[in-house]
């Protein structure tokens, strides 16, 4: 069994990255890195029991063309070294079916080492693919390796396989990420965004393998103008606080600010700020200021346009009757949480801070319940909009990002 030092793995991380960035990559699909927890009594991460020696398959859809493709995989949450013992790319053919995989190396080498709390580039695979074309990646991993970064709830399924193959028998369904964060095209980009957010924005209200968040309308809607759309949501993320990912302002630098190439950042944040405490999710938790979301959200833009990027906001949209059926229903929503929802979209309204602003509280909103989403908009939670709801969304942004651009 081969061993790396953690030194070792470290530097053939940074001479791994270090020609991506240089060449210009542009992301052409990403998933934000969490840590795995331990704690699965509000929920479970639909990952196997165990990963050393498994083939896992992850199908996605590119969000931008390429003539040649880069994987990057992360440990960023892990303790440990994690070994990789082979990765392919193919063509998906539906389900976990792949056509003619092709093996991805590292510096030359078909498997790795992955310091903990470090990304691997892989080396440039050519693979021409169009915006919208399906993929599928297979990771073997090695002995003793151990999921300790995923994304929970991708919205679309991974398959537990027997072997990297074109037609492998399936041993269990997996509805998350693993190892593999994002994909990067060498084809340049007019634009690159990046849409950062919590569930609504990873997707939670989508149906599964249907390509319907809204930063998937978005992202083929503006792939024909030379703009890269890419997803930065996480589930249960909050503004300030580590929910089930790192806080936005945790996770800024990572998640945006150092996607290869990005313009522009689109943030919808501050539901699970508001909702959160009181519930099982943070019992303990003081109810949330308007003051310290402002806080939060002038110290994005402060980062965000320190570096030239445009920062386009999004309104909080209406929670009242949340998760129905659900432990959080009772405490989720309250007319004092609403009423801070509230003052602070029309903070966001008045304000000049940011470089646009997309009221998805206007847009979504039931008219005759303004407390509400619209029933033709929401997912049947009351919290997360549906396809429809997704499309108008994406819509709606999409209108704020050409403004000013040469049509």
């Amino acid at each position: 069994m081969r061993t790396f030092s953690q030194a070792t793995a470290t530097l053939l991380t940074m001479s791994l990255a270090t020609p991506a960035l240089a060449e210009s990559w542009t992301p052409a699909w990403m998933a934000s890195p969490q840590a795995v927890w331990r704690d699965t009594s509000v929920f479970e991460t639909g990952l196997p029991d165990g990963i050393a020696g498994a083939t896992i398959r992850q199908p996605l859809t590119l969000g931008y063309g390429a003539a040649h493709l880069r994987l990057v995989l992360s440990n960023l949450h892990g303790t440990q070294p994690l070994p990789i013992d082979a990765v392919s790319l193919a063509q998906s053919a539906g389900a976990a079916r792949a056509e003619a995989p092709q093996p991805v190396l590292f510096g030359g080498r078909p498997g790795t080492f992955i310091a903990p709390g470090a990304t691997f580039v892989s080396d440039p695979v050519h693979f021409p693919a169009e915006a919208g074309a399906r993929i599928a990646v297979t990771l073997t991993f090695g002995p003793g390796a151990v999921a300790e970064d995923f994304h929970w709830d991708a919205r679309e399924t991974s398959y537990l396989v027997d072997a990297d193959r074109a037609d492998p028998a399936v041993l269990s369904e997996i509805p998350a990420r693993l190892t593999l964060s994002a994909v990067l095209s060498d084809r340049p980009a007019r634009q690159v965004v990046v849409a950062m957010g919590d569930s609504i924005t990873d997707g939670n209200g989508a149906p599964m393998d249907a390509m319907a968040r809204w930063p998937d309308f978005l992202a083929r809607a503006l792939s024909a103008r030379g703009i890269a759309v890419v997803n930065a949501g996480i589930s249960g993320a909050r503004l300030l606080s580590d929910g089930m990912g790192r806080s936005v302002l945790a996770r800024l630098e990572s998640d945006a600010l150092a996607v290869p190439g990005v313009d522009t950042l689109v943030l919808l944040i501050g539901t699970n700020d508001i909702a959160w405490p009181g519930t099982p999710f943070a019992p303990e938790e003081p109810p949330m200021r308007l003051d310290r979301l402002q806080a939060g959200l002038l110290q994005v833009a402060a980062r965000v346009q320190a570096q030239g990027m445009r920062l386009i906001l999004g309104t909080v949209p209406p929670f009242d009757g949340a998760l129905p059926g659900t432990p959080m229903e009772a405490r989720y929503w309250s007319p004092e949480k609403d009423a801070l929802r509230r003052a602070l979209n029309d903070w966001l309204r008045d304000a000049d801070f940011h470089d646009g602003l997309v009221d998805f509280d206007q847009l979504l909103a039931d008219r005759d319940d303004d407390m509400r989403l619209n029933p033709a908009h929401d997912s049947g939670d009351h919290l997360h909009p549906g396809a429809e709801g997704n499309r108008a969304m994406a819509e709606a942004v999409a209108e704020t990002l050409l403004k000013g651009l040469d049509q």
